[in-house]
């Protein structure tokens, strides 16, 4: 571990970069937002002074060595101001997702006993101040955006309460370098707590020495430079944003551009032309809709090429899947011919693509092998709360449907009911307030993660379902709906599915469509539609995800096949509490919102009876 702490982390890295200059000569940026039509930067100078300052304002306030700041925010510059401020003056930085309703933020906040609470926009005052009378232990409400008129006195500016450090800096700087430069390796930086599927979030107290040995296996593994550009847009209060995005970078000096209005990532993609891109599979999914809507629209003979020259990428990677050798003129034709085709691809993210990564969720067969025959690998990857840093495809040796090789510093292995366990020197440090709960999932040094999986022969990890999540059928027979949920959701139709079957003789499945690909579908295949109401009764979108579904079965035990299914008229809803803010299934509230429809499934024919 190279540095100790945090503050020895920023400290080092802003006295590199600060004097450094970018290619046109002006000082280099750590940060870019957008402002009208262009885009400003931020300079490491500057982001040094906002940092300190903010940390002298929460000292000058009373802030005391372990107490949280909870920040409401998106993506914005004073969101790793805000972190990294309140980490050197000795508090503990707690995210909360923007999604968050006020019921969840008065349980983050009161929780974690934070006494700051920051705010990005007026939305999202408004949701506080409903609350504010439930949240004793707040002392002040920090919000960037300006304040309404008749706003209470209890909230104040971001902007004055920075000047409010820089006013006090004199007195503050020495409690600053010295809270900040003594903080021990195993001391709590920041909690992130964990969107869980049942009962309230739980605190995970994640150390300065968690976040350096976490960036640094990151860097040993798919490393990033201060040449290098990307996006920032997933949110920060996210461990998987927070360390691969927020402190990766900062530990690189890679610079990042604020994402205001994902609606305009596209339009964004090729102004910045990002060499480094990590996103959901949705994303990906997205893209691959409209290059296929786009293609569609061509002429006939252009149309024919770049399909040729797809076909032509998928032989070579279904080739190199399997470890087989690729023919000389097979490698020359996709080289000489396919290739240069299908960098229009390429072109969808700015041109400039060289790293692709995705998380949170299987990322499709046919996308992943469509993306990587366009000579875009997305490496998909496996980690956790109480370890992010788990395990990761490589970009010269990645599987298709795994999640790569344990990474440097992480010890992987499957108990012998299937769970996966790990142990590294990057493991959470425990559960805040929650002594039970963390002895439950720590033991003799390994991390039980409820996850199950398998490593095949090279060493690479699959995840099959979640231990807590399985179906017992009415014949006893155990099934992980997880690992059928993510082999249906192969296909790229497919948004989301949830399987059923508890004490049923057989299971079932609600099925959701992914729009964009469902529209691209129809529209590739002549396919005329009014709306996406009418496509999702078309029969032709009906017969892919029974293929699906089928292909599925063949590849299961006939206890694990699923034989009838429902397409549901919607996605699941983060709204309605039907998925975690990081998209995973909350299976109770599903089963009781479509608690009709899976009964009406318990009737008439199945799958196996269709002609």
């Amino acid at each position: 571990m190279e540095y100790q702490n945090i503050y020895s982390l920023f400290r080092d890295r802003v006295d590199r970069f600060k004097s450094s200059l970018a290619s046109d000569g002006s000082p280099m940026c750590v940060f870019h937002v957008r402002e009208q039509d262009g885009w400003r930067g931020i300079t490491w100078h500057d982001f040094e002074s906002d940092v300190f300052a903010f940390a002298s304002a929460l000292i000058a306030s009373g802030l005391e060595t372990g107490d949280a700041v909870c920040i409401l925010m998106s993506n914005v510059p004073e969101w790793p101001v805000a972190d990294i401020g309140t980490i050197i003056a000795g508090g503990v930085g707690v995210g909360l997702y923007p999604s968050s309703s006020a019921e969840q933020i008065k349980y983050i906040v009161n929780h974690s006993n934070a006494s700051i609470l920051l705010v990005d926009t007026t939305a999202q005052l408004e949701k506080v101040l409903s609350i504010r009378s439930e949240l004793p232990k707040i002392d002040s409400i920090l919000s960037v955006q300006p304040l309404p008129l008749g706003s209470s006195n209890e909230v104040n500016k971001y902007s004055s309460f920075l000047q409010l450090g820089r006013d006090s800096i004199d007195r503050t700087r020495e409690i600053i370098i010295e809270r900040g430069s003594t903080a021990q390796p195993d001391d709590t930086a920041i909690m992130v707590y964990t969107s869980g599927t049942t009962g309230n979030p739980k605190g995970a107290c994640l150390s300065h020495r968690y976040i350096i040995n976490s960036v640094e296996s990151l860097r040993k593994t798919i490393p990033i430079y201060e040449t290098d550009t990307c996006f920032s847009y997933l949110p920060y209060c996210h461990v998987a944003e927070r360390i691969s995005g927020l402190y990766n970078r900062l530990y690189a000096g890679t610079p990042a551009w604020f994402v205001d209005d994902l609606a305009k990532l596209s339009q964004y993609m090729l102004e910045v032309r990002p060499t480094v891109f990590a996103s959901l599979p949705r994303f990906f999914e997205k893209v691959h809709a409209r290059v296929m809507a786009d293609v569609a629209e061509k002429g006939l003979h252009d149309r024919e090429a770049f399909l040729a020259a797809l076909e032509t990428g998928r032989r070579l990677v279904r080739l190199r899947q399997s470890k087989s050798p690729v023919p000389i003129p097979l490698q020359r034709e996709y080289e000489e011919i396919a290739l240069p085709l299908l960098n229009l691809v390429k072109q969808y993210f700015g041109g400039t693509l060289r790293l692709a990564t995705s998380g949170g969720a299987p990322l499709p067969a046919e996308i992943a092998e469509f993306f990587a025959a366009a000579g875009i690998p997305i490496l998909q990857a496996y980690g956790l709360t109480e370890n992010i840093c788990v395990a990761f495809n490589r970009a010269e040796d990645y599987k298709f449907g795994t999640v790569g090789q344990p990474m440097p510093g992480c010890e992987v292995r499957i108990a012998v009911d299937g769970e996966i366990l790990i142990r590294s020197e990057m493991m959470f440090s425990g559960y805040y307030k929650e002594p039970e709960k963390s002895a439950e999932i720590l033991r003799d040094g390994w991390l039980l993660t409820g996850d199950l999986g398998q490593i095949d022969e090279d060493g690479f990890l699959s995840i099959t379902g979640r231990k807590k999540e399985l179906i017992v059928t009415s014949t006893g027979k155990n099934i992980s709906p997880a690992l059928l949920e993510n082999m249906i959701k192969e296909h790229h139709l497919i948004s989301q599915a949830m399987v059923y079957g508890d004490g049923k003789s057989y299971l079932v499945a609600l099925i959701t469509i992914n729009q964009p690909e469902a529209e691209a579908f129809a529209k590739s295949n002549q396919i005329p539609f009014e709306d996406f109401s009418v496509l999702l009764k078309l029969p032709a979108l009906g017969r892919e995800v029974e293929l699906s579904i089928q292909r599925m079965n063949s590849r299961v035990s006939s206890s694990e096949a699923v034989r009838k299914f429902k397409i549901l008229d919607r996605d699941f809803l983060i709204e309605g509490d039907e998925v975690t803010p990081t998209m995973k299934l909350k299976r109770d509230v599903i089963i009781r919102n479509y608690g009709r429809d899976i009964e009406e499934l318990y009737s008439g024919i199945e799958l196996s009876d269709r002609g």
